[in-house]
């Protein structure tokens, strides 16, 4: 366990390293998707918690228009992983 929670901290500090990054350098599309995706890590540890922060993405998504981004990412992961087709 010591090693999965590990491994979602560091996603979790590292996502806001980049989110941080992405302000000063004013890339507002890095910024936005790193602010969106920065408690996934967490949220994988738990099913429900996974669930749930699945739905606040789509949510945010929606309302910041970026289907596409979306649309494109779920397009690879069903290439890579057809058992989810």
């Amino acid at each position: 366990m010591f090693e999965q929670k590990f491994l979602a901290y560091v996603l979790y500090v590292t996502l806001l390293e980049i989110r941080e990054n992405a302000y000063n350098q004013k890339d507002s599309r890095l910024f936005f998707l790193t602010d969106m995706l920065h408690n996934a890590p967490f949220s994988l540890l738990n099913e429900e918690s996974a669930k749930s922060e699945y739905e606040k993405i789509l949510e945010t998504i929606k309302h910041a228009n970026v289907s596409d981004w979306l649309d494109k990412r779920m397009k690879e992961f069903k290439n890579r992983f057809p058992e989810f087709s």
